[in-house]
């Protein structure tokens, strides 16, 4: 389905207590593209998150979020139209991050799974909470889950995510016609970082007189200071054209410290 009718279809499910509120008001939505079982190897991508041990950071803190993509099967199937889902996540103060998971139809969505993550020192552990599959059909469903994906990508410097704001004009004629508006999204350029999970980190020959690196996935290692302080540095891509680009929740953390000081004091003066 395009991305514009399900972004259309998203207000609608508020009131069905699918998707908060404040997930639409703010724009708190990724558009993470189109995958394939061969292009996506879930395995890796855990991996990435295992790097990070329990260094894993949600966009908008405790605040929920959603993503949507969309995902072939022509490859087991021959099925050509490829499979929009709906997650939506919902962290908890506790470090749980619960996850509904849903197929979008054309009119409405079908639930899949809820599913409860939990990050920790040793890595991610994953429980089925709810599963609208058969029983001998949840160790699948739990092997692709695409939370993952989403959350891996917004902690990997590199990957380009850029804000698309609510079409103003459009939605005005929206709201004539009584219909509800577009809102915000970030569309999430994923084609770079699997192109580096796919790769080795090895060389290739290009013909010239020099071996290219091919684009690669550095992954997330703990850094000792000289103060003997620890620290993790996320998950990084390698020799692409973003690899300058900070992670989307390293973004997110500097946008909140920078707000937070343009804030007024009490005495009506600037922090």
């Amino acid at each position: 389905m395009k991305l514009s009718r399900t972004l259309e279809m998203m207000p609608s499910l508020v009131g069905r207590q699918i998707i908060p509120q404040g997930v639409i008001d703010e724009g708190r939505i990724f558009a993470l593209g189109s995958f394939s079982r061969t292009s996506l190897d879930h395995e890796r991508v855990v991996e990435v998150l295992e790097g990070l041990k329990d260094h894993v950071f949600q966009p908008f803190g405790v605040h929920p979020w959603a993503f949507v993509l969309d995902y072939s099967t022509f490859e087991s199937d021959g099925e050509r139209q490829p499979l929009t889902i709906l997650e939506v996540v919902r962290p908890h103060v506790d470090g749980r991050i619960l996850v509904n998971q849903y197929m979008v139809m054309p009119r409405r969505v079908h639930f899949i799974s809820q599913l409860v993550f939990q990050h920790t020192e040793t890595g991610t552990r994953i429980v089925i909470a709810k599963s609208a599959m058969r029983d001998d059909d949840t160790e699948e469903l739990a092997a692709m889950s695409n939370y993952p994906l989403a959350v891996a990508i917004l902690n990997t410097r590199g990957c380009r995510i850029d804000l698309k704001r609510a079409p103003s004009i459009k939605n005005e004629r929206r709201k004539r016609a009584g219909k509800t508006p577009i809102p915000a999204h970030y569309n999430t350029d994923a084609g770079d970082y699997l192109t580096a999970l796919n790769s080795s980190q090895n060389s290739v020959d290009r013909g010239g007189t020099r071996a290219s690196p091919r684009p690669h996935l550095r992954r997330a290692h703990e850094r000792i200071q000289s103060d003997g302080k620890r620290s993790i540095i996320p998950p990084t891509l390698v020799n692409v054209r973003t690899e300058g680009d900070i992670a989307f929740v390293e973004r997110r953390k500097a946008y909140k410290r920078l707000s937070r000081l343009k804030q007024p004091n009490a005495g009506g003066k600037q922090a």
